[in-house]
């Protein structure tokens, strides 16, 4: 499988792109655009691109993706290639580990890692202690000005640094407690130490490969990699791992990635000092209020997922309460720690200071008039007439009509309009499935659906219904002295006739060839010969040119038969107009025949 860079984002820190495009999986179906809470996809020449300035590597579209079109980077081969290396290598696994690994248990996991070749497997609860102790100091120095936008989720990050970016300077510039501990791990270790951190997070092997942190951190992979990892089950053959484990370090200090227990525990459903806000939708909802002076927390502790323990690459198939549960009895059935974790952070110091730098989204922005336009485009007759219903991504018919201007977007994506157009298409298909091309007036298989039609009718109404075939008189001979142009400007010619020849209620057909066929409902026997006396008297001064000018002139004879008697179904309908045409061409043509054997010349 090869995934086609154009159609993930820009490479950031030199890596390739973290989320890519598999164009030949592809069923252009609009999920991933449907998804992304940034508007960073779009759909041009009916391929979809990420916009590289606006994705924020949440993952929403890979996620959405059935037909696994969008994938994540693979950095398993790096992982390889720190196992084959000298240096001890530390599996740093996210404190999710539990309900990411399940069905797994962790001594089970501790082995395979050291089959794999792992010298150390910790996990990240001890960077977690560690972030929380740091919070609880920002917090009671003062030092920041609220709001304070507690988060060491990148993906919350960068959708501040982008979407708002006149708040970076709010974003608490703490490390993320897996780099914490990471410091932790090479102060400790004798000599040089390779670390590959586990993460429920994909955004996070892009954060790693920062230059602040790729000092710390060699690489990192999701907990979806570790297991197939585990399931290829190779290591290095000259390898043997201690075994030394730190996974039953347990939180007393810190809630999730590091939030302080002690601000959520001073938290009630009145107080508006701490916003604990999940999802970008809900983020961008509150950072807005913030901007315009509508919310005023003095800290807010924002994640993507309802909590790490929701992140993508955490057993997407169970629902958060069953990570949760399967989380908890498993560490209700660990032995107690054998050290104190007050004691753990005394451990060597660590620099958990990091910097935030906006990155906004610039973009340009359509005129009011421009943005009508492309409304009227998308069939629109003005703003009151918008459907606002959300099929497209977009909540707003108008913000979608600012992306089609952007080149963001396109009609195409606008699930109403697609179906409006498509009806058209089918009704057209339909019409054209039943319209003679020629003549305009509808075809032989239309003819045998609507005399079916009309004979049911007829039968449960009891109501007239009469049939009328008409032959031209001598059309060969046209054809042979004037050519094939000719005759067909003759046929064309007599459709126009019958069209406006007849009422509303008739219908009237090209049966085939020269032949044409006339359903006429609630109409009697004698009435229809009426209207066939009358066609053949106009039909005799009926005059056609050539292109070249040359006059056409042309007769007919007409056979009428009406619904019942001996003619109480189609195909009897049918054969006995067809024999009194032939009996009307036999007896010198340029006449009218019924059924019953009445005649005119």
């Amino acid at each position: 499988m090869s995934a086609t860079e154009s159609g993930g984002a820009v490479a950031r820190h030199g890596s390739s792109p973290l989320i890519q495009h598999v164009a030949d999986r592809c069923s252009a179906c609009w999920g991933c655009v449907r998804h992304c809470p940034a508007r960073a996809i779009r759909v041009v020449d009916g391929h979809a691109e990420i916009i590289a300035e606006r994705c924020v590597e949440c993952g929403a579209c890979v996620v959405e993706c059935g037909n696994g079109a969008r994938v994540v980077r693979d950095d398993l081969p790096r992982v390889r290639e720190l196992l084959a290396g000298e240096a001890p290598v530390v599996a740093l696994l996210a404190s999710e580990y539990i309900a990411a690994m399940h069905p797994l248990a962790p001594a089970a996991l501790e082995s395979a890692l050291r089959g794999l070749g792992f010298d150390h497997v910790e996990s990240t609860v001890v960077g977690e202690e560690i972030a929380a102790a740091a919070y609880e100091q920002i917090h009671a120095s003062g030092d920041i000005h609220p709001p304070r936008l507690r988060s060491t989720c990148p993906v919350a990050v960068d959708w501040v640094r982008r979407f708002h970016p006149a708040l970076t300077g709010a974003l608490v510039p703490l490390m993320p407690p897996y780099v914490a501990q990471a410091q932790v791990i090479r102060a400790q270790a004798d000599g040089d130490v390779a670390i590959v951190y586990v993460s429920p997070c994909w955004a996070r092997k892009d954060e790693v490969l920062s230059p602040e942190i790729s000092r710390i951190v060699d690489v990192a992979i999701g907990f979806d990699e570790l297991k197939r990892l585990i399931e290829e089950g190779v290591g290095p053959e000259d390898r043997k791992a201690p075994g030394v484990t730190t996974l039953r370090h347990r939180k007393e200090l810190s809630a999730t990635d590091g939030f302080p227990r002690r601000t959520l525990e001073r938290k009630d459903l009145m107080s508006r000092d701490v916003a604990v806000v999940r999802g970008l939708r809900d983020i961008d909802r509150l950072m807005t209020a913030i901007a315009r002076g509508e919310a005023f927390p003095s800290v807010v502790d924002m994640l993507n997922c309802e909590s790490c323990i929701d992140g993508p690459c955490v057993s997407r198939s169970m629902s958060v309460y069953a990570k949760r549960n399967i989380d908890l009895q498993e560490r209700e059935r660990m032995e107690p720690p054998s050290v104190e974790q007050r004691a753990v952070l005394a451990s060597p110091p660590v620099d958990l200071r990091r910097s935030f730098t906006p990155a906004p989204v610039i973009c340009a922005e359509p005129t009011e008039e421009e943005i009508d336009r492309v409304l009227a485009a998308g069939e629109f007759l003005s703003r009151d007439h918008v459907l606002d219903c959300g099929a497209c991504g977009y909540d707003r018919c108008v913000e979608h009509a600012a992306a089609i201007w952007l080149g963001n977007s396109s009609w195409d994506a606008c699930f109403p309009l697609v179906r409006k157009r498509l009806e058209r298409e089918r009704e057209r298909c339909e019409a054209e499935a039943a319209t003679d091309e020629l003549t305009g007036l509808f075809n032989r298989r239309a003819f045998d659906l609507r005399l079916s039609e009309e004979v049911v009718r007829a039968q449960r109404y009891e109501m007239d219904l009469s049939l009328v075939m008409m032959d031209l008189d001598g059309f060969k001979q046209v054809n042979d002295s004037m050519g094939h142009g000719a005759g067909d400007m003759l046929l064309t010619s007599v459709g126009v006739l019958l069209k406006s020849q007849l009422r509303a209620a008739d219908v009237a057909f090209r049966y085939g060839g020269d032949e044409f066929a006339l359903v006429l409902t609630n109409t009697s026997e004698t009435d229809a010969w009426v209207v066939a006396e009358k066609l053949r008297s106009t039909l005799r001064s009926l005059t056609a040119y050539t292109d070249t000018g040359m006059r056409i002139l042309t007769t007919a004879s007409f056979g009428v038969a009406s619904f019942g008697g001996d003619h109480t179904d189609a195909a009897s309908l049918l054969a006995a107009a067809d024999a009194a045409l032939y009996r009307a061409k036999r007896s010198g043509r340029d006449r009218v025949e019924v059924a019953s054997g009445v005649s005119t010349s």
